[in-house]
């Protein structure tokens, strides 16, 4: 299995290095700690999976994982030390296929890298608790559009997109249009729903007053 390894942090860096290494399975590691040498190491020669940690400086993980994802179609698979799983869902979103907090990382890497190559996932207990709460939290904003003034599907689908965070560009992306098409449908939301910006639309469509008082 050939990998790249993206890892600002140099002593974690070479542990990880060195513990793929040791892994028969493991033909090939390549690392680096900027976002952006790593999309020119893998336009020269492609890898199997990605290792990347989410907390990198400059581009950031974030996005460095939309370009790969968008650009290579490649399993990603996420390490980060952070104990926030608030971005986990927005990480699924943009086609990661996996995630492991560092602390756990060496226990489960293995595993994670396998499945991975086959086309599977593999999101740790803590991820999977998280994206578990956010899509129950998802399918109940959808329920909510039936008590909304009529939208059209698209205008629904849009309304989800900024409730769930995405900016504007993240919604084209996300659902196959230009940012453009997404002024227009936000213009369109603005007026079915009575109100002048996102966040009163989001509180409009969660229920609520900008007081967080049940409307």
């Amino acid at each position: 299995m050939k990998l790249l390894l993206i890892e600002d942090d140099q002593a974690y860096s070479l542990g990880i290095e060195t513990f793929l290494h040791r892994q028969a399975f493991v033909e090939d590691v390549r690392t680096t700690a900027d976002g952006e040498r790593a999309l020119e190491l893998l336009a020269e020669a492609p890898v199997d999976v990605v290792i990347l940690d989410i907390g990198l400086p400059g581009l950031g993980g974030m996005e460095v994982c939309r370009r790969i994802v968008s650009g290579f179609g490649l399993p990603v698979l996420i390490l980060t030390s952070q104990d926030d799983v608030s971005w986990v869902g927005r990480l699924w979103e943009m086609g990661a296929s996996g995630y492991l907090h560092k602390a756990v990382a060496l226990d489960h890497l293995e595993v994670a890298l396998r499945s991975l190559s086959q086309g599977a996932s593999w999101w740790d207990t803590t991820a999977t608790s998280a994206l578990r709460e956010r899509n129950q939290g998802l399918q109940q904003l959808k329920a909510n559009v039936t008590a909304l003034p009529p939208l059209t599907r698209r205008e629904g689908d849009v309304l989800v997109c900024l409730a769930d965070g995405l900016t504007n560009n993240e919604i084209a992306a996300h659902l196959g249009i230009t940012s453009g098409t997404v002024r227009i449908y936000l213009q369109t939301i603005f007026q079915k729903l009575g109100v002048t910006n996102r966040t009163q639309a989001v509180l409009r469509y969660l229920g609520r007053s900008e007081e967080g008082v049940r409307v």
